[in-house]
């Protein structure tokens, strides 16, 4: 830990010669970012006809008419690999994977292993309508072989809901998505012949991504992984529920002492002024960071707004409301308008005040003694934020 904050602290004061308190700020967003660099690949396989681009979409957050979204039609449109990769528009490392239909006479099952590079990928979501066949079985025994995970997904759960109400208009939606269920897995079952722990099945409509199973599915994909890829999938994935709003606040809750750390770091720096703007700057950039992680901005509320049938201006107002300012909007110069929002503006500038007279009245104690206000000052600060945000998307999204 001493070698790693001396290294810091070496590398934030040739920043500070070269670019100022500007080249400071590129030094802390490259240590939280740490998660952007990581590559992840997830491929969606199955039939012709399936859900496949709708299912990509669907993770990508975005609509088939969107720049960067799979094309969405009724014929199978996805006949080569190289093609059809993308990434998400969050994190340009984390790559889904629209396949070829495995059905298709342009990929065998005998070689459509060796055709996708099966062994390039970190999962596979195996996708079907109303029924998984053989070939899906086989495919994922294949995966088995080469130690890949997988989840069976049925997809277009809402007409199937929907045209069973027709039939039987007096039938209730959990029931019958129970019954599909139990069919589901027993048919699959029949096929499978195997361990059924191995056997995942989520029903999901990849146009109701806060119905069926899909936050499950969200949840389960992102457990499935640990370390730095649990963190880069998680903080990748747009919030859509309320259980991805509480996973998102204990990984945001876990790194807050990386930002301590580098605000401790800073203020050991011999230079009046430089640990109060290095800490605004730590302070705003990770506020905005939650603010979207949480799905407060304007993009995410309006995906919102479509998805509940209200209007985007009524949900800003209720976020604008509940934070006191527009956090994106905010500056360094103006970031303390969001902390005198929340009532916490005073402990900020007693911490600055305090620190900045024990460096100059000890110079080399008072850095020590000013590394550790910075340090608990800014862990502090940056959980009350978090704290706030956190409620608020709470109450906007878990309804």
């Amino acid at each position: 830990m001493e070698t790693m904050t001396q290294a810091l602290r070496q590398k934030l004061l040739q920043a500070l010669q070269e670019r100022g308190i500007e080249g400071c700020q590129d030094v802390f967003q490259e240590i939280l970012n740490e998660w952007q660099g990581m590559p992840m690949n997830i491929a969606i396989i199955g039939v012709s006809g399936a859900g496949k681009s709708t299912l990509t979409n669907a993770f990508l957050g975005l609509k088939a008419s969107d720049v960067g979204a799979a094309e969405v039609g009724p014929n199978e449109t996805t006949t080569h690999v190289t093609k059809y990769e993308y990434p998400h528009p969050n994190n340009k490392k984390v790559v889904f994977w629209d396949m070829p239909g495995t059905d298709t006479t342009n990929f065998p099952i005998e070689s459509y292993m060796e055709e996708i590079e099966a062994n390039k990928y970190d999962f596979f979501l195996l996708v079907t309508h109303k029924r998984f066949r053989e070939i899906d079985v086989k495919l994922a025994k294949e995966l088995a072989k080469r130690n890949k995970g997988y989840f069976f997904i049925r997809t277009q759960m809402a007409d199937e809901v929907a045209n069973h109400k027709k039939a039987y208009p007096d039938s209730q939606e959990d029931e019958v998505v129970r019954k599909i269920l139990e069919k589901t897995v027993t048919e699959l079952s029949k096929l499978w012949k195997g361990d059924p722990n191995k056997m995942r099945v989520f029903l999901i409509d990849s146009y109701e991504k806060n119905k069926f199973d899909f936050p499950l599915l969200e949840q389960e994909l992102i457990n499935n992984f640990d370390g730095l890829k649990h963190e880069v999938l998680l903080l990748t994935l747009p919030t859509t529920n309320g259980a991805m709003i509480d996973k998102k606040a204990e990984c945001l809750r876990s790194r807050i002492w990386k930002a301590a750390a580098v605000s401790a770091t800073v203020a050991t720096i011999p230079i009046p002024g430089t640990s109060f703007l290095a800490d605004i700057g730590i302070l705003l950039y990770e506020s905005q960071f939650y603010f979207r992680q949480f799905g407060l901005d304007s993009e995410s509320l309006r995906s919102l707004a479509d998805r509940r049938g209200v209007t985007y201006d009524d949900l800003k107002e209720t976020v604008t409301k509940a934070l006191g300012v527009e956090v994106l909007s905010l500056g360094k110069r103006s970031f303390c308008l969001l902390l005198t929002a929340l009532g916490i503006g005073a402990a900020f500038e007693a911490e600055s005040a305090v620190e900045a007279a024990v460096v100059c009245l000890i110079p080399v104690v008072g850095q020590i003694l000013a590394a550790s206000l910075s340090y608990k000052t800014t862990s502090w600060l940056l959980k009350k934020i978090l704290d706030k945000m956190h409620a608020v998307a709470k109450d906007l999204y878990d309804v």
